[in-house]
């Protein structure tokens, strides 16, 4: 699993530091533009914001921990404030301890416990600058399952390999849409801001054909495309954890790698790593998650029921997506393949 909004916030943020070389290769993977793409990210932060209403929880924090001897550049921490709200706390990198242990402690602050570490002594030791983001949602369902209808049963893992795990019940009247090789329903939750698509595979082993077939803007159009009926809806509680992953194993190969200038935040420097981690609880009541990212510079009726529309049984891998609706942004994109890991 993966936060694409504390990814694309992070980097981002880190754009307005970058070279020309690697501000061109930021814009060409994550598609920012320029000018505006700073602008971009603030409305899309404000939108965020105000999706964030009791009961709903939804906070995206950015810091910036500078070394105590550095100074970043002033157009740098202009836009790091202005535009993402990024406060500042400098730490003695010299001491990589301590300074591992402020921003593992502001993380664990901002993601409530979930995500109580990111970076170790020798990932900031000596750095000059660790920029961090988080993610925090926690959020109930517009139609929450009855703990009463929970039942253990089977997850198919593979070929003949099944888990025996509690799976959760209802039949509502929700959107979904039928896709190629694969069934997909809303599930909301309660603002109607935000909500989770259920994208469930038609056979065992369909997963990899969906995910090839679904881009950003596939997933994006699902409200539009979606009708609304009875749908029965069978899914697993889960709880979901991504440890800390290199970034770079995913944007070198894209042209991205450590060593890329930035010298927008001071003469010489440049990215020498990234890291992000993710964790998602889901359960009768709704969702709670949360994500880091991390970038170190260095240098029911007794009536009869209506006919049913549809069913989707996610007894199988899926995939999971949680969206905001006003923006398109993707807070927490998925893949379970064993409920009970």
């Amino acid at each position: 699993m993966s936060s694409p909004v504390s990814i694309g916030m992070a980097f981002s943020l880190s754009r307005a530091g970058a070279s020309p070389g690697s501000g061109a290769a930021l814009d060409k993977i994550f598609g920012f533009f320029e000018p505006g793409a700073h602008d971009a990210a603030n409305a899309v932060d404000l939108s965020l914001a105000e999706s964030s209403s009791e009961p709903t929880i939804l906070e995206v924090a950015n810091r910036l921990f500078p070394d105590d001897g550095f100074s970043p550049s002033a157009d740098f921490l202009d836009t790091a404030s202005a535009q993402y709200g990024a406060t500042i706390e400098p730490i003695d990198t010299d001491n990589g301890a301590s300074a591992a242990d402020a921003i593992n402690d502001w993380v664990s602050e901002t993601t409530r416990g979930l995500i109580p570490k990111i970076v170790d002594p020798g990932a900031v030791a000596g750095q000059k600058l660790v920029l961090v983001n988080t993610v925090y949602l926690k959020a109930d369902w517009a139609v929450p399952f009855s703990s009463e209808s929970t039942r253990i049963d089977k997850f198919a893992t593979g070929e003949n390999q099944t888990v025996t795990v509690p799976f959760m019940r209802d039949t509502s009247g929700r959107r979904y849409t039928r896709l190629d090789g694969a069934d997909a329903v809303e599930l909301p939750y309660e603002g109607g801001d935000l909500a989770m698509w259920l994208i469930v595979p038609h056979d065992l082993d369909g997963l990899a054909a969906v995910e090839d077939s679904l881009d950003a803007a596939a997933l994006a159009s699902l409200p539009v495309t979606a009708r609304h009926g009875r749908v029965f809806v069978k899914m697993p509680k889960w709880e979901q954890t991504l440890p800390p992953a290199d970034l770079f194993a995913w944007l070198c190969p894209l042209g991205f790698c450590p060593g890329a200038g930035f010298d927008g935040i001071a003469p010489k420097m440049a990215m020498t790593g990234a890291l992000h981690s993710a964790k998602a609880i889901v359960d009768e009541n709704g969702t709670e998650a949360a994500a880091v990212t991390a970038i170190m510079d260095g240098i029911t009726s007794e009536e009869e029921a209506p006919p049913i529309d549809l069913e989707v049984i996610a007894d199988r891998p899926f995939l999971w997506v949680i969206t905001h609706q006003p923006t398109g942004a993707i807070l927490f994109i998925g893949r379970l393949v064993n409920p009970a890991a």
